[in-house]
């Protein structure tokens, strides 16, 4: 009778019943075997994970980065508005004695935790409309902040890069970890280039790994075919990346 009743538990037991990972076997799941690293999200929430650590990362990288390129490129700026007649000498000295001290360091790293989260809820509302909305599917928001957030860590290895060249370069103008890095630099660079290398930049491998790891997120997630999420969710990053590109370059200084 023993075998015949584990036999009976086995099969009760629910087929789809989804295995739930750690934070840090999650983690490690998202770079190497991104299929399953979603197992258990849909009952427990671990979207607080990656946004520390991306809040970590990047708090670290602007106190590191803040006097050898951050500041720099601002005071760059300055003395270009300076050149153009926009300040005086008198208000960059001013301006520089306050951004150049603990105060402006504060302003860059609470940028850095208030960004994050608010970029993060903005594309998981994205994703939400998309994969929930356009496809139909039974697509919960957390669920899609879940996506966003925990593909947000395969941007880790650009940020890396990132302040990797701006620390060599020490300034972050002009810094491209994807195919931006193909656009001729210019003095003073154009609207047309600054719009062309954000979009070059967007459809980079480091850029496509992103949105790659995403999408196989959100079709985990909510249970929709991954080709009909890849034409939806692909589809709206590029035309925000095109919006985005077109606004940079409108807002962009430097010629036409």
């Amino acid at each position: 009778m023993e075998p015949q009743t584990s036999e009976s538990a086995t099969a009760a037991a629910p087929a789809g019943a989804e295995p739930s990972l750690s934070v840090w076997q999650r983690a490690v799941a998202i770079y190497v075997r991104p299929t399953a690293a979603w197992g258990g999200l849909t009952t427990r929430a671990q979207w607080w994970f990656p946004i520390l650590v991306m809040l970590a990362v990047g708090v670290c990288f602007s106190l590191l980065l803040y006097h050898r390129a951050i500041f720099p490129m601002i005071q760059e700026s300055w003395d270009d508005a300076v050149a153009s007649g926009k300040m005086t000498s008198e208000q960059v000295d001013r301006a520089s004695a306050f951004m150049g001290g603990p105060m402006g360091i504060g302003i860059t790293v609470i940028q850095q935790i208030i960004g994050l989260p608010l970029i993060l809820l903005l594309s998981a509302l994205v994703l939400w409309f998309g994969v929930g909305f356009v496809l139909g599917t039974k697509f919960r928001f957390r669920l899609a902040f879940e996506a966003v957030a925990w593909a947000s860590l395969i941007t880790l290895p650009g940020q890396i890069l990132t302040g990797i060249i701006a620390w060599s370069r020490e300034t972050m103008k002009g810094v491209h970890v994807g195919f931006g890095i193909l656009v001729p630099e210019s003095d003073p660079v154009t609207k047309l280039q600054t719009g062309l290398a954000f979009f070059l930049d967007a459809i980079g491998p480091l850029a496509l790994w992103y949105v790659a790891v995403l999408i196989i997120g959100a079709a985990a997630l909510s249970g929709a075919p991954r080709r009909r999420v890849v034409w939806t969710v692909g589809g709206l990053y590029l035309v925000l990346m095109v919006f985005f590109a077109a606004l940079g370059a409108m807002f962009a200084r430097g010629g036409s």
